[in-house]
């Protein structure tokens, strides 16, 4: 509710990162993840299959909404999963690497590779005093995620962006499920997830980050 088309289908679907014909798309999100489910789905991209050279990355909401007050952490798990992508298979930077079930050595880190990640959106709730904690975490994950970022060792030929999703959707209306029908019905029963309307906003935030260092 709504039947959404995913930001991710739309950066496929108009072609941002290559033609279709030229790109292999993959989808391995999970709704309702937390940010510690992060190590499973990056174990995926390095030990299964050819790797990919762009990944988009929005995590660490559900952490938040589910009652963990610990922002720096989460944001911390996040940075983290770009790390292990990044440097999986350089002990001096991962000492605990992923490794392939098989052969028991480390995955190969990508290489050439694009990452791009998020914060959120911003999430209006009718109820002033949690719509103050939302937008509070949200400003202390975009800090916090920042942060983290910047300090991560980058290989040569790879890099990673950095896509602000909160500031644009600043007084913006129909982003998100909260703003329609059946999206609030209390006020700690409320969806936050994106609209059709939310999901073109950040593809084209997505896009915009993506064209800025072509």
């Amino acid at each position: 509710m709504p039947v959404t088309n995913g930001y991710v289908y739309r950066l496929y679907d108009h072609g941002v990162f290559a033609t279709k014909q030229e790109t292999d798309f993959n989808d391995i999100a999970l709704r309702g993840a937390r940010s510690w489910g992060l190590y499973s789905q990056v174990s995926q991209v390095l030990c299964v299959g050819p790797k990919p050279n762009v990944v988009t990355i929005t995590a660490g909401a559900n952490d938040f909404l589910g009652g963990d007050s610990n922002i720096p952490a989460i944001a911390g798990r996040v940075a983290a999963a770009v790390n292990l992508l990044l440097n999986n298979d350089n002990p001096a930077i991962v000492p605990s690497p992923i490794e392939d079930p098989v052969t028991g050595t480390a995955c190969p880190a990508l290489s050439n590779a694009t990452i791009l990640v998020s914060n959120y959106y911003a999430m209006p709730h009718p109820v002033p005093e949690i719509n103050a904690i939302l937008d509070d975490a949200l400003r202390g994950f975009d800090q916090a995620l920042q942060f983290f970022l910047a300090a991560l060792p980058v290989p040569p030929g790879s890099r990673i962006i950095y896509v602000d999703l909160y500031t644009p959707s600043l007084g913006r209306q129909g982003l998100v499920t909260i703003d329609r029908r059946l999206g609030y019905t209390g006020p700690f029963d409320f969806d936050i997830h994106p609209t059709n309307l939310g999901h073109a906003f950040i593809a084209r935030q997505f896009e915009l980050a993506w064209m800025s260092v072509q």
